[in-house]
Parts: structure tokens; sequence; C-alpha cells
């Protein structure tokens, strides 16, 4: 392991986030971004913007210590324990966040199910209106 949980712990938000781009960029990891590939650069949602999507490269940060390892990676908040698991739909990965971004990404996930179950009954009422529209004329 490149980095150890101290090391982790240690660093600023900004730190952190430099840190896991520049390992990412230096062992050729990319993001695609309109069917572009572009290097990976720290900013506020380094990695929960992309990151996330490419299940490689969460596992190559794990083995060098820059995931599970003291810090939530959506916030670079320093926990000791990050007792909360996130997954992926898209890649698969697996990472663990604090309690915080948790919630968060729960209260998302609940509207996009709201917003599908919404969607889908509204669809059903419009097929069956079309329907005894359609026996009735």
């Amino acid at each position: 392991m490149k980095y150890t949980r101290d090391q982790v712990i240690e660093m600023t938000p900004d730190e952190y986030e430099s840190a896991i781009c520049d390992e990412l960029n230096t062992a050729g990891y990319r993001s695609r971004f309109r069917g572009e590939l572009h290097e990976y650069e720290p900013d506020e949602s380094t990695f929960g913007g992309a990151i996330v999507f490419d299940l490689k490269a969460v596992d190559y940060l794990k083995q060098i210590g820059l995931l599970d390892n003291g810090k939530c990676p959506m916030c670079s908040v320093r926990e000791d324990d990050l007792l909360y698991k996130l997954q992926n739909r898209q890649s698969g990965a697996v990472y663990h966040v604090c309690k915080s971004c948790y919630k968060q990404y729960a209260q998302q996930e609940r509207a996009k199910r709201g917003l599908g179950c919404c969607l889908g009954i509204i669809m059903i009422l419009g097929i069956l209106i079309w329907g005894i529209i359609k026996l009735l004329s």
C-alpha cells in the first residue's frame, strides 16, 4: 500500500483530491466526457463526478490506500470509521463514505425511485384512459 491511513487522514481536502487525480493520471486512467478521454482534475466532485463509474479506477485507489482508509472520498471529511457503504449501480464499484454523504445519496436515490414510480403510474393511467376511449368510440 502506497498511502498509510495516517497519511490519508492528515491530508487536507485539496491534497486528498489532488492525490486521487495524480495517482489515477499517472497510472493511465482517464475520465470519459462526450466520447473524449481527459485527465482527472481535482474539484469538489472529483470522486463522485467520474471516478465512481470506473470499477478498475476505484479498485486501484483501494489498492494504493487512497480509498477506504480514513477519509470520505465524496467530501474529503476525515472519519475514523467509515461505516456506510455505497455501490455505484453502473460500474458496481463499492466504497465507504461518511454518514452525511450516505444520507445525501440515499435521499437522491429515493427521489429517483419516487419519480420513476409516479411516471409509471401516469403511463398506466394514460393507457387505461386511451383504452376506454377506444372502446367507447
